[in-house]
């Protein structure tokens, strides 16, 4: 069993010793990286539909990639979903368990691997930028990651902690697993409701819940319990859990 979770755009930049791997994908990393050096801070503001500050910031980190330090990507990456992962309280059994059944989607990176050492970067996934194969990234990409995820992925089950943008380089037509979607709902004026911030921190807080109880199936999955939430069988089926709560 792969669950798969979005990255995010806020980074921490602080060395830890720990175990780490390396990204599957490193050489489409370099030719992604060696095409955005060819935009300026006011073409990266453009394509990516950014601030001047933020613009030059990628400018700086595209235009110096080569020689940039790495870091392992569940540490580097600081949004709400790795808040609700809360990395630095797992301890090794943990970041094994993670390493083998937990997935980061990126669009510089492709899939990476928890302890996989990566680079600062922004490059989201529905970035419209060409490149020799194709209009965006989702044709860059094509089904690399889509395979790599079948390989990995023991027992055909894909668990799907992504955000749309990122989960739409799934193939759910194609793929050659079992795609189990997961939904986070707050009762709120009088039905349940995604609230996003809450349902980013839970869907990290699904996969500390699949690291610290070493998650092998999708029923251990329904035992998840963090934050108030607990699985709703009523709202669930086959190809999508459901877990509620009310404040």
């Amino acid at each position: 069993m792969i669950a798969i979770v979005s990255p995010s755009k806020t980074m921490k930049e602080e060395p830890v010793k720990v175990k780490t791997t390396t990204p599957q994908f490193i050489e489409d990393t370099q030719i992604l990286a060696k095409e955005m050096q060819n935009y300026e801070v006011k073409d990266l503001k453009k394509l990516m539909n950014i601030s001047e500050d933020l613009a030059s910031l990628n400018f700086e980190r595209f235009q110096n990639f080569d020689k940039a330090e790495e870091y392992p990507a569940t540490y580097l990456f600081r949004g709400d979903v790795f808040k609700g992962l809360d990395i630095d309280t797992l301890d090794e059994e943990d970041l094994s368990y993670l390493n083998d059944h937990l997935r980061i989607l990126s669009g510089l990176y492709g899939a990476l691997r928890p302890l996989d050492l990566i680079k600062p970067y922004r490059l989201e996934m529905g970035t419209k930028l060409p490149t020799d194969r194709g209009k965006d990234l989702y044709d860059f990409w094509d089904d690399k990651v889509q395979k790599s995820l079948e390989k990995d992925a023991k027992d055909n089950i894909l668990i799907n902690l992504a955000s749309k943008e990122y989960s739409k380089i799934i193939r759910e037509k194609t793929i050659d697993l079992k795609v189990i979607d997961v939904d986070f709902k707050d009762y709120r004026k009088g039905e349940y409701k995604i609230i996003a911030f809450y349902a980013k921190v839970a869907r990290g807080e699904m996969a500390r819940f699949m690291a610290k109880n070493k998650i092998k199936t999708v029923e251990g999955l329904k035992s998840f319990d963090y934050s108030g939430y607990s699985f709703n069988e009523n709202l669930s089926h086959e190809e999508k859990l459901v877990f509620t709560r009310k404040a």
